[in-house]
C-alpha cells in the first residue's frame, strides 16, 4: 500500500504540472454593478495525464470494455459580483470578485474473470479572485477600462478511484 501511495505521489508531481488557461468573460467584464453567473467551459492542456491514459489503455486493451478518454475540457459554473462602483468626475473605480469551479471525470471499465473493475480519474479546477478596475467614460453609456487588476487563486486537484469486485472502493486524492 505504501508503494502504491508513493507511486501516486510521484505520478501526481509528473502529471499535474500543466497549463491552466482561465478565461475572463461574462457580464461582469462589461462593468455593470451587480452580480453575474452561469455555465462555464474551459479547455486546458494536460499532456502528462493524457500520455499516461494512452499507456493505461494500451496495456489493458484486451480487457477494457470502456477505455479512458483524454482530459482537456472541463465544465462547471462561475458566479461573481461587482461589490461597488464609484464614479468620480472623470474616472470610475469598481471592486469585484468571482468564484468558479470546473470538473472533468472519466471512467474505464475492465472485464476480468473475477468481475469488472472500474477506474475513475477526476480533475477539479477551482478559481476565485478579487480585483479592481479603473476606467474613464467615453460617452454616457460607454466606459473604457484602463486598468483591470485582480488577485486570483487557482487550485487543481486530481483524484482517482478503483472499484474492485467483492472489495471496497479505493479512493486516492
Amino acid at each position: 500500500m505504501k508503494l502504491l501511495r508513493l507511486k501516486l505521489i510521484i505520478f501526481s508531481f509528473l502529471v499535474m504540472p500543466s497549463y491552466l488557461l482561465p478565461q475572463s468573460f461574462g457580464f461582469g467584464c462589461l462593468g455593470f454593478p451587480g452580480g453575474f453567473g452561469g455555465y462555464s467551459y474551459q479547455k486546458y492542456k494536460q499532456t502528462g495525464l493524457n500520455d499516461y491514459i494512452k499507456v493505461f489503455n494500451l496495456n489493458r486493451k484486451d480487457s477494457l470494455s470502456s477505455p479512458l478518454d483524454d482530459f482537456g475540457q472541463a465544465r462547471g459554473y462561475r458566479v461573481g459580483i461587482n461589490f461597488f462602483r464609484k464614479k468620480f468626475s472623470s474616472v470610475f473605480i469598481t471592486g469585484k470578485g468571482f468564484y468558479q469551479t470546473l470538473n472533468e471525470k472519466h471512467q474505464a471499465v475492465e472485464q476480468l474473470a473475477s468481475g469488472s473493475i472500474s477506474t475513475t480519474y477526476e480533475v477539479k479546477l477551482t478559481n476565485w479572485g478579487v480585483g479592481v478596475d479603473l476606467g474613464i467614460p467615453i460617452i454616457s453609456i460607454l466606459n473604457w477600462k484602463i486598468i483591470d487588476a485582480a488577485l486570483t487563486y487557482n487550485r487543481a486537484k486530481f483524484s482517482n478511484s478503483s472499484n474492485f469486485p467483492g472489495a471496497v472502493t479505493v479512493v486516492n486524492n
